[in-house]
């Protein structure tokens, strides 16, 4: 009986240590990029806020910032974000939700407001199973034309936490195709590592790869790399300081390859982006 007694705390913290959850998940972040040529630089200051609260616990598969490839729990979210240019300025403000309901069907719906011009967004969708969910998605500038994306999205199980999960979307005119993908894996002894890989294939546009890679050390902090065909590199670093409060740390360096500055420039733009990021999970 007196092992009973004295066992019984120890396997209720290794419980709680095993699985963490989670209901509303809070980011700030504050980035820095400067934008350089061989005459001149440019700094480019952004701020963003995003909150989301779902409306059942979502639980953590180990790392306490890695959850399952597919969200089943309906939720709620909101954002703001503001830029700050050398002789201007701009900001956004978004409201948006995904309901799961009983009989499987999804649907979702938003809206952003970018400097008064507003960007709706709606989505229907059908959870086939836990691993496969399809989704038609609606997106218009006000007084524009509406565009459609269909999406699919399968989870692979690999173990009980493990997995390898697939995105696939396109438009309507089949003009752009999207590929991405994500591995998920228990390497022991409380360690994990994530691989992902994404491309792009447009009409009109040049074909567009990003690969990228997260190391694990503890549930707590990890490490991290991604590299993609414009040959922008960035590295960071993230740590929970306690279970629901974490930090981030990354730098880019690359090019200017979405072209914020290039088209007035005449091209050759080197990129260097800081960024420091606040994460609250409760």
């Amino acid at each position: 009986m007196k092992f009973k007694i004295v066992a019984l705390p120890l396997i209720v913290c290794a419980a709680s240590a095993a699985a963490e959850s989670y209901q509303s998940i809070t980011n700030a972040q504050y980035t820095n990029n400067e934008f350089s040529t061989s005459d001149r630089s440019v700094d480019i200051d952004e701020f963003d806020l995003d909150t989301t609260y779902y409306f059942a616990p979502r639980e953590a598969l180990g790392p306490l910032k890695e959850f399952d490839y597919i969200n089943k729990i309906t939720k709620i979210s909101a954002g703001y974000s503001y830029l700050d240019f050398p002789d201007d300025d701009a900001n956004a403000v978004g409201v948006g939700g995904e309901y799961f309901a009983t009989n499987s069907f999804v649907v979702g719906g938003g809206i952003v407001n970018i400097d008064e011009t507003n960007l709706y967004n709606a989505s229907v969708g059908y959870l086939f199973s836990p691993n496969f969910l399809l989704s038609v998605e609606r997106t218009q500038w006000e007084d524009n034309d509406a565009d459609y994306l269909f999406n699919a999205r399968y989870n692979h199980q690999l173990s009980d936490s493990g997995y390898i999960g697939f995105d696939f979307s396109t438009d309507d005119d089949l003009e752009s195709r999207t590929l991405s993908s994500k591995l998920f894996k228990d390497l022991g002894g409380e360690t994990w590592i994530t691989a992902s890989a994404s491309f792009t294939s447009h009409d009109d546009f040049d074909d567009y790869w990003k690969l990228g890679t997260e190391y694990y050390f503890s549930r707590e902090t990890s490490v991290f790399a991604d590299y993609d065909r414009g040959e922008n590199f960035g590295v960071g670093v993230s740590h929970f300081f306690n279970r629901n409060i974490s930090g981030k740390l990354a730098y880019n360096t690359g090019s200017d390859t979405a072209g914020i500055v290039s088209y007035n420039a005449g091209g050759g733009v080197d990129v260097d982006t800081f960024l420091l990021g606040l994460t609250v999970q409760l």
